[in-house]
């Protein structure tokens, strides 16, 4: 951040603090937008500091990184949301994800399939054996569909490279 910019807002979180203002008119005084003087005040009443949060940043918290890879590698279809809530994590999916890349791990989409049954591997063995001579060129499949159930699109899991 600028000094000069940091200077202004230091003055208009002042004014508004001491000077008992509202953010908008402490923003009007120098100039500033009323949703970016009010975003100042609501951030420092938030965090108590002026300008950016200096915890923040990629490998800023030790423990709590090794906390995300040791998780990652007990349990390796884990996927982001799941790590988040499993540690309380505060940080932003997108966090979560460049920190286990820096962890050496690599993004996969993550295979969801059923495991057959012994009955099913019986039928699964059983189906060819018994129609070696169909002509299969006139056989149509109608029980084949594509669709995803997931929201944000598929799913990765984190595996070490």
């Amino acid at each position: 951040m600028a000094h000069h910019e940091r200077s202004i807002r230091e003055r208009v979180i002042t004014v508004a603090e001491k000077g008992g203002l509202s953010a908008s008119t402490a923003g009007e005084q120098y100039g500033i937008p009323m949703s970016t003087a009010r975003e100042w005040l609501r951030k420092y009443w938030r965090d108590g500091q002026v300008g950016r949060r200096r915890e923040l940043g990629c490998g800023a918290f030790p423990a709590q990184d090794a906390a995300l890879v040791a998780e990652a590698e007990r349990n390796p279809s884990s996927v982001q949301g799941n790590l988040k809530l499993l540690l309380a994590f505060q940080g932003k999916k997108k966090t979560i994800m460049s920190r286990l890349k820096a962890a050496g791990f690599r993004a996969r989409h993550a295979a969801v399939k059923e495991f057959l049954t012994d009955e099913h591997q019986l039928y699964h063995f059983a189906f060819p054996e018994s129609n070696v001579e169909r002509k299969w060129d006139r056989v149509i499949f109608t029980d084949e569909s594509t669709f995803s159930s997931a929201i944000d699109g598929p799913v990765l899991v984190y595996r070490p490279k």
